[in-house]
């Protein structure tokens, strides 16, 4: 007898005016491959939207338009049938068969979008039934209290985005400390078939024991935020305390380094200063003399000028009183009748006299100003050879400064990468004094309660069996995979993850995180088909292969191997199951050439511009 499960047919996005925009899949393995930012994850993003995903979708500008998205999936019995929703969210509508547009004749099934025990007409209901899930219980909290099992509680095992699928934690956890029981016994569900119908919730009478279990539900959540929060799990208190030395150490090198060097660089921004304020009181200075001298050139002028005026009326005095007694020629008075004792005007002997004395007064201001301005001309040369020297000196100046303001630059930003250092490490630290601290108190409120005790011993069991048969079906896939070191697979319970060659999956770098969880989640696909257990039949993975395009270091580092080439052959050989790949890396030139792989280019003159046409 087949498991039943489905598969994803069709994402398609449609609007008035608007040419429906949309990616066909097909059974097997499917690859989404290209440039950023052309809507690959937003494919990832779309899909849980309409399986049931409460998230309003991004509203990217590509979008515009699209009021209604379809997600057309068949079942491994071969019936198919199309969901329509609102890109705004709400209720669906399901019609039979593989549908772009709702038939006009058509009378769609209406479905609610939010699970309900009490409504069959949702669409987690709708699509639980098809994978054979239907009216599960789960078990949710320690007490025992179960719920409804809900399709969402399947979507995080098959739908994984790029920030979760290099996240540290377990695969199965979504991050909430609360909803830590009702994923281990997804889980559990999933790899058992066995659901918490049977389970029977603890009756808990003592007031005192509700108090203690729910101080510990809170501690858990602290913790798990805690430590979340901690950089570098690996590491040990007695490492970072060295690690806290050695950067002291190297800040009181390098504040030694960088006083020096800002000593030096403030003693030649102050000498450049000092120099710009003399070269400006000297240009000041060279200019108010220009302008004086200037000015004492008119002066000169006017002088010249009235000594030409005044000699010309000392020549007229002489010649005038050279000539024979006639009458004057200022009053007009004949000899006769001009008498020589009474005061006149006309005294040319007299104006002579006050010209030649005019004349000599001038000359002697001349004399007086043609001193000053030969003092004045000596201080404008000694200018004209002084400025020049400061502009030279300040262009040295300016020189070196700028070659000292780089190696400044770079000692202040390593003094301060060095300071927030240590201040990370001093934080993680005090984080994890905290985490003991929390943890210390957890243990002596587990130790009051014997009734707390033995509900948390009656957590969701996970068998040895199915554990072991699961964690073989991982190390089989990493080996077929090359992973390397993909020896000796087992799954840790307390950390609900995977331990790979004595190495926990979470501890690694964030690339074989990624290909890891890569490896659990298909894996969990795989165990599940194999084992006849029910499984929603598709994985949706975005940056599987992130160790190829950003390693965190050397050990991360897969692009010197054929694990992507041994990944893809892996999944081509898929048939009664579906994996959809979103990656940023070019996949193997084979798989290119497949019909079920789609290239966004973000070129709208080259092949497909992204699961959008390009905004006109």
């Amino acid at each position: 007898m087949t498991t039943p499960s489905l598969y994803i047919r069709q994402l398609c996005f449609t609007g008035p005016g608007k040419a429906p925009a949309g990616v066909t899949f097909e059974r097997g393995l499917n690859v989404i491959y290209g440039a950023s930012d052309t809507g690959k994850s937003f494919i990832l993003e779309a899909i849980d939207f309409m399986l049931g995903g409460q998230t309003q979708l991004r509203d990217i500008p590509e979008r515009v338009g699209y009021d209604r998205v379809a997600l057309a999936m068949e079942t491994s019995d071969g019936d198919t049938f199309t969901l329509f929703r609102a890109a705004s969210g709400g209720q669906f509508q399901l019609i039979d068969g593989i549908h772009q547009t709702l038939p006009t004749d058509a009378v769609p099934k209406v479905l609610g979008s939010k699970h309900s025990a009490d409504n069959p007409n949702t669409i987690s209901s709708y699509l639980l039934r098809r994978i054979g899930l239907q009216d599960r219980r789960i078990r949710i909290k320690k007490s025992n209290e179960t719920n409804n099992l809900s399709f969402r509680n399947l979507s995080q095992l098959c739908l994984v985005n790029e920030g979760e699928i290099q996240k540290q934690r377990s695969p199965i956890e979504g991050g909430q400390v609360m909803h830590r029981t009702r994923e281990l016994a997804v889980f559990k569900l999933l790899l058992t078939g066995v659901d918490d119908s049977t389970v029977v919730s603890t009756s808990r009478d003592n007031a005192v024991n509700q108090s203690v279990s729910a101080k510990l539900d809170f501690v858990d959540e602290l913790l798990a935020s805690y430590r979340e929060k901690i950089g570098n799990p690996d590491a040990g208190e007695e490492e970072l305390h060295d690690q806290i030395s050695r950067l002291d150490a190297a800040l009181e090198q390098d504040q030694q380094s960088l006083s020096a060097s800002e000593a030096h660089y403030q003693a030649l921004v102050e000498q450049r200063t000092d120099l710009r304020n003399r070269a400006q009181r000297g240009a000041e200075r060279r200019a108010e003399i220009g302008e004086m001298l200037a000015r004492f050139r008119l002066l000169d002028e006017h002088y010249r000028s009235d000594l030409g005026r005044l000699e010309g009326m000392q020549e007229a005095g002489s010649l005038i009183s050279a000539l024979s007694p006639g009458a004057c020629p200022l009053c007009g008075a004949d000899p006769e009748h001009q008498s020589q004792s009474s005061e006149c005007d006309g005294n040319v002997d007299v104006v002579v006299a006050a010209a030649a004395a005019e004349s000599a007064k001038i000359e002697r201001l001349r004399r007086e100003l043609a001193d000053t301005v030969s003092q004045l001309g000596k201080e404008a040369q000694s200018f004209d050879r002084l400025l020049p020297r400061l502009h030279e000196k300040l262009d040295e100046l300016d020189r070196q400064i700028q070659v000292q303001t780089p190696e400044l630059h770079n000692l202040r930003s390593t003094y301060t990468e060095l300071v927030e250092k240590r201040a990370s490490i001093k934080a993680e630290l005090s984080l994890r004094e905290q985490i003991a601290d929390l943890q210390a108190r957890r243990d002596t409120l587990e130790r009051a309660s014997e009734i707390e005790t033995n509900l948390t011993n009656n957590t969701t069991e996970l068998p040895s069996s199915a554990l072991d048969k699961f964690a073989q079906q991982v190390e089989a896939l990493l080996k077929a995979w090359h992973f390397p070191e993909a020896e000796r697979v087992y799954f840790e319970e307390a950390t609900r993850d995977l331990v790979i060659a004595g190495k926990r999956r979470g501890s690694r770098g964030k690339g074989m995180r990624a290909i890891t969880h890569a490896a659990f989640t298909i894996g969990l696909l795989e165990f599940c088909q194999s084992e006849k257990k029910p499984h929603p039949g598709f994985v949706v993975l975005d940056s599987p292969l992130l160790a190829y395009r950003e390693p965190d270091g050397m050990e991360d580092d897969l692009r010197g191997t054929d694990v992507q080439e041994k990944f893809y052959a892996y999944l081509t050989k898929w048939t009664d199951r579906q994996a959809i790949i979103i990656e940023n890396v070019n996949p193997p030139a084979d798989i290119r050439s497949q019909d079920t792989s789609h290239f966004f280019s973000k070129n709208p003159h080259k092949e497909r511009y992204g699961l959008f046409p390009p905004i006109s």
